[in-house]
């Protein structure tokens, strides 16, 4: 796990454990107190965010003992055990909170996405998230949508380019792109690699004929989409974005477009239901 994942887990833990104080269980249960416990589903999910768990343990209490019973992307079911924990009692519960909403949230995200992935799957379209995550967990949140069946087109703004409408209002519409565009020593590249964002059919035809060979179709109906695919889905890398959820995925997806990005994914999830269970009777 990278440093900034780390230190997120760090946070986590420290708006819970100032200075790893739990008074209630600090006052309660005795510290040479050892047994087992385990995470299991109280509903169909599918799993994201096991590492994540092992290492809120680790920076807890390293020689808790933390067991993957799956692997992110596993499908599970109500009951099923997911974690199998072993170690001091006091820090199982003082990592307990801290781990569930790691778990909880992420699987949230892998569950949506791989229902929209099962829609949209027969059609051939690619279901990716956007930039609107959390602050603090993008990594994880992407990695939870790639457990699920999903991807994103780029993780960051340092990543790849993508021209968006407050970009082109800035510089003049998209006509003025194109004439910022003539002698511009990197304009092959950026348009072979990059994608721009078009509001219409019209500003479609005009990013074509620029040379764009990637474009974000933005807030299109799905009938405006078919249109853009019956157009250009050849020659260009189609992906539409604005509005598509889980009531609307299968309109989308049956234009033949080749990829729909879907905030909701990892703002509007509900977290799925999981449970700490404990058993000290191996004491």
């Amino acid at each position: 796990m990278i440093t900034e994942q780390l230190e997120i887990i760090r946070l986590a833990l420290e708006e819970d454990l100032a200075s790893g104080v739990d008074v209630t269980t600090d006052w309660l249960v005795e510290t040479s107190l050892v047994g087992e416990a385990w995470i299991e589903a109280r509903e169909n999910a599918y799993i994201s965010g096991l590492n994540t768990v092992k290492e809120v343990f680790a920076a807890i209490d390293p020689e808790v003992v933390v067991t993957p019973l799956c692997e992110d992307g596993a499908k599970v079911r109500p009951l099923n055990r997911v974690v199998s924990i072993f170690g001091k009692a006091s820090s199982i519960l003082k990592a307990e909170r801290t781990a569930l909403n790691f778990l909880t949230h992420l699987s949230g995200v892998a569950t949506r996405t791989a229902e929209l992935v099962e829609i949209a799957r027969p059609y051939g379209t690619k279901v990716w998230c956007t930039r609107k995550t959390t602050p603090g967990l993008r990594r994880l949140e992407i990695e939870a949508v790639r457990a699920g069946g999903g991807d994103t087109y780029r993780d960051s703004l340092y990543s790849k380019i993508l021209i968006k409408d407050n970009h082109l209002s800035i510089i003049g519409g998209i006509e003025s792109l194109a004439k910022r565009l003539e002698g511009d020593l990197d304009a092959e590249m950026n348009l072979r690699e990059g994608k721009i964002e078009v509001a219409s059919l019209y500003e479609l035809d005009v990013a074509v004929r620029m040379g764009w060979k990637k474009v974000l179709l933005d807030n299109f109906a799905p009938e405006q989409v078919r249109e853009a695919v019956e157009r250009y889905a050849k020659d260009v890398s189609l992906e539409a974005s604005g509005g598509i959820h889980l009531g609307n995925i299968r309109e989308y997806a049956a234009t033949g477009i080749e990829a729909v990005s879907v905030g909701e994914l990892t703002h509007s999830v509900d977290s799925i239901d999981f449970a700490l269970e404990v058993d000290w009777s191996v004491n």
